[in-house]
């Protein structure tokens, strides 16, 4: 399995809970979860990973959107 199909994988598992764990993916990935979500973004905006679903993708897209703003943004 590629990095890349890893952190879909990964992505898609956790999207009802908002991405995963920041432990978690740390464990998964050996990365911080924001570099996380700016790979996994770049991942969903590539034309290669356009047989997912658009709505999947969407969603996907809406969790790293809201995982990279501020702890401060996100609490309102």
């Amino acid at each position: 399995m590629t990095d890349e199909t890893a952190m879909l994988a990964f992505a898609a598992k956790w999207r009802h809970w908002n991405g995963g764990p920041d432990e978690d993916i740390f464990v998964e990935f050996g990365v911080s979860p924001t570099v996380y979500f700016h790979r996994l973004r770049a991942i969903l905006t590539s034309p290669r990973w356009s047989q997912l679903t658009p709505s999947l993708a969407q969603e996907l897209l809406d969790i790293c959107d809201h995982r990279l703003r501020g702890p401060e943004t996100r609490a309102s």
